[in-house]
């Protein structure tokens, strides 16, 4: 069986390497380490593998050159994480993106720039998977590249995780966490509460209405055999709930029916209890 053969280290686990006059990335641990040029690598030793070809090897290439290998190296590495994790093959597009994003986080810290991420608990409330990823991903940068990234960098990196997970931009995911904030800004000024983001019950509002859209957008809803109750017994919060559901119609580009609308109205209820 023929090999692959080293054209490159980016680090101790990844390197660049050809075979049929093809280039890959390969992940694999220690596959790196003590490696030189036209060394060869056999298939049992690979965790993951990144073709180059087309438009992302041009594009992957230019990361290269304009960025250090141990942030192409370490990206390659986080992007293999998760694909073992989630078991999913990420989008193209993250051999690039990644790198690109952690690159410009370095070069912003080092410059004295605060990062802030508005939409954290968002993201952590509706990635709950993609963000624990980006957490250890976070966590491996700082210790590997001795940087002090804040934790605000955990939300950017799940959404570039998220957005390849779903092959779409990165845009994509956050224009979907900015309207699922403002869904619940609104619900929390109805309520005239000031809510704190960690909690169980902010988290848990997220959750419902994230899931809520899932099933709206699949023609899959739910029946709810207590909306006539809700609508005499909780008829204030199921009149906040109608204001609720027009936004999120307007926002979404959907229709929520009313037995959606009743288990919002419940949620609120929940939460004007707290």
């Amino acid at each position: 069986m023929e090999q692959y053969v080293i054209k490159k280290a980016l680090n101790n686990n990844v390197v660049i390497a050809e075979k049929n006059n093809n280039e890959f990335v390969l992940v694999g641990k220690a596959i790196g380490f003590n490696s030189r040029k036209g060394d060869k690598i056999s298939q049992d030793r690979i965790e993951s593998i990144f073709v180059k070809q087309g438009e992302g090897e041009e594009n992957f290439n230019k990361v290269l050159q304009n960025i250090s290998i141990e942030i192409v190296g370490l990206s390659e590495e986080i992007i293999s994480l998760c694909e073992k994790e989630l078991a999913v093959k990420l989008s193209e597009a993250i051999h690039v993106s990644l790198p690109d994003h952690i690159n410009f986080a370095i070069t912003r810290i080092n410059q004295g720039v605060r990062i802030e991420n508005p939409f954290l608990h968002e993201l952590m409330a509706l990635y709950p998977k993609e963000y624990d990823l980006a957490r250890r991903a976070l966590k491996m940068i700082n210790e590997r590249l001795s940087v002090n990234l804040p934790e605000d960098e955990i939300g950017f990196i799940a959404m570039h995780i998220k957005a390849a997970v779903n092959q779409e931009k990165v845009s994509a995911a956050l224009t979907f966490t900015k309207k699922i904030g403002s869904v619940m800004d609104l619900i929390l000024k109805l309520l005239k509460k000031n809510l704190d983001k960690n909690s169980i019950e902010y988290i848990r509002t997220i959750t419902h209405i994230n899931f809520m859209l899932q099933r709206v957008v699949n023609k899959k809803t739910i029946k709810n055999y207590l909306l006539d109750n809700i609508k005499k017994e909780m008829y204030n919060e199921y009149d906040l709930a109608i204001k609720i559901a027009f936004k999120i119609e307007n926002l979404f580009s959907v229709k929520i029916p009313e037995d959606e609308i009743g288990y919002i109205a419940l949620h609120l209820r929940r939460l004007s209890e707290i």
